[in-house]
Protein backbone atom coordinates (compact mmCIF):
# COMPACT_ATOMS: atom_id res chain seq x y z
CA UNK A 1 0.00 0.00 0.00
CA UNK A 2 1.25 3.67 -0.97
CA UNK A 3 2.12 5.92 2.22
CA UNK A 4 2.88 9.09 2.05
CA UNK A 5 4.37 11.30 4.89
CA UNK A 6 2.43 14.53 5.32
CA UNK A 7 4.48 15.86 7.70
CA UNK A 8 7.25 15.64 5.18
CA UNK A 9 8.24 19.85 3.98
CA UNK A 10 8.77 18.54 0.68
CA UNK A 11 5.37 17.22 0.26
CA UNK A 12 3.22 19.94 2.01
CA UNK A 13 4.99 22.25 -0.38
CA UNK A 14 3.89 20.35 -3.59
CA UNK A 15 0.53 19.56 -2.21
CA UNK A 16 0.37 23.64 -1.31
CA UNK A 17 1.36 24.56 -4.97
CA UNK A 18 -0.58 21.85 -6.46
CA UNK A 19 -3.77 23.07 -4.89
CA UNK A 20 -2.93 26.98 -5.50
CA UNK A 21 -2.45 25.85 -9.40
CA UNK A 22 -5.77 24.02 -9.68
CA UNK A 23 -7.45 26.64 -7.96
CA UNK A 24 -6.09 29.61 -9.93
CA UNK A 25 -6.71 27.27 -13.34
CA UNK A 26 -10.30 27.32 -11.66
CA UNK A 27 -10.54 30.65 -11.03
CA UNK A 28 -9.10 31.15 -14.48
CA UNK A 29 -11.73 29.54 -16.12
CA UNK A 30 -14.58 30.83 -14.13
CA UNK A 31 -13.39 34.73 -15.42
CA UNK A 32 -13.03 33.68 -18.90
CA UNK A 33 -16.82 32.73 -18.73
CA UNK A 34 -18.14 35.84 -17.06
CA UNK A 35 -16.35 37.76 -19.71
CA UNK A 36 -17.05 35.69 -22.55
CA UNK A 37 -20.91 35.78 -21.17
CA UNK A 38 -20.80 39.33 -21.08
CA UNK A 39 -19.36 40.33 -24.58
CA UNK A 40 -21.84 37.72 -25.85
CA UNK A 41 -24.51 39.66 -23.98
CA UNK A 42 -23.05 43.44 -25.11
CA UNK A 43 -23.01 41.91 -29.29
CA UNK A 44 -26.80 40.79 -29.11
CA UNK A 45 -27.63 44.51 -27.21
CA UNK A 46 -25.86 46.04 -30.39
CA UNK A 47 -27.35 43.72 -33.06
CA UNK A 48 -31.17 44.41 -31.21
CA UNK A 49 -30.13 48.38 -30.80
CA UNK A 50 -29.29 48.15 -34.71
CA UNK A 51 -32.51 46.14 -35.59
CA UNK A 52 -33.86 48.73 -33.61
CA UNK A 53 -32.70 51.87 -35.86
CA UNK A 54 -33.58 50.34 -39.02
CA UNK A 55 -37.51 50.00 -37.84
CA UNK A 56 -36.99 53.29 -36.44
CA UNK A 57 -35.76 54.72 -39.48
CA UNK A 58 -38.61 52.65 -41.72
CA UNK A 59 -41.47 54.39 -39.51
CA UNK A 60 -40.58 57.27 -40.08
CA UNK A 61 -39.85 57.13 -43.69
CA UNK A 62 -43.36 54.89 -43.57
CA UNK A 63 -44.52 58.10 -41.89
CA UNK A 64 -43.03 61.23 -44.45
CA UNK A 65 -44.64 59.02 -47.49
CA UNK A 66 -48.04 59.04 -45.71
CA UNK A 67 -47.91 62.86 -45.41
CA UNK A 68 -47.16 63.40 -48.74
CA UNK A 69 -49.88 60.89 -49.64
CA UNK A 70 -52.01 63.34 -47.73
CA UNK A 71 -50.90 66.13 -48.68
CA UNK A 72 -52.05 65.27 -52.59
CA UNK A 73 -54.96 64.20 -51.83
CA UNK A 74 -56.09 66.02 -49.25
CA UNK A 75 -54.20 69.37 -48.79
CA UNK A 76 -52.33 68.37 -45.88
CA UNK A 77 -49.80 65.74 -44.43
CA UNK A 78 -52.11 65.94 -40.73
CA UNK A 79 -48.97 64.39 -39.01
CA UNK A 80 -49.74 66.41 -36.27
CA UNK A 81 -52.82 65.30 -36.09
CA UNK A 82 -52.21 61.76 -36.14
CA UNK A 83 -49.13 62.61 -33.47
CA UNK A 84 -51.88 64.34 -31.26
CA UNK A 85 -54.39 61.18 -31.35
CA UNK A 86 -51.20 58.97 -30.69
CA UNK A 87 -50.39 60.94 -27.60
CA UNK A 88 -53.77 61.06 -26.34
CA UNK A 89 -53.93 57.30 -26.72
CA UNK A 90 -50.65 56.84 -24.20
CA UNK A 91 -48.02 57.05 -26.35
CA UNK A 92 -44.78 59.07 -26.84
CA UNK A 93 -42.54 60.15 -29.03
CA UNK A 94 -39.02 61.31 -27.51
CA UNK A 95 -37.07 62.73 -30.83
CA UNK A 96 -34.28 61.37 -30.01
CA UNK A 97 -34.14 58.88 -32.98
CA UNK A 98 -34.77 62.10 -36.03
CA UNK A 99 -33.54 60.65 -39.19
CA UNK A 100 -30.32 62.39 -39.04
CA UNK A 101 -29.39 60.94 -35.84
CA UNK A 102 -30.42 57.20 -37.21
CA UNK A 103 -27.65 57.74 -40.01
CA UNK A 104 -25.16 59.46 -37.59
CA UNK A 105 -25.57 56.49 -35.31
CA UNK A 106 -25.30 53.84 -38.26
CA UNK A 107 -21.60 55.64 -38.97
CA UNK A 108 -20.52 54.02 -36.07
CA UNK A 109 -21.77 50.47 -36.56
Amino acid sequence: MLSIDLSSPEIQSALISGIFTVLSAIIASIAAAVIGQNIADRRKLQRDLTIAFNDIAFLLEVEELHCENNKKIIGESRKNTIRTVARDAGLSFSGKFTPGRIRANRAFD
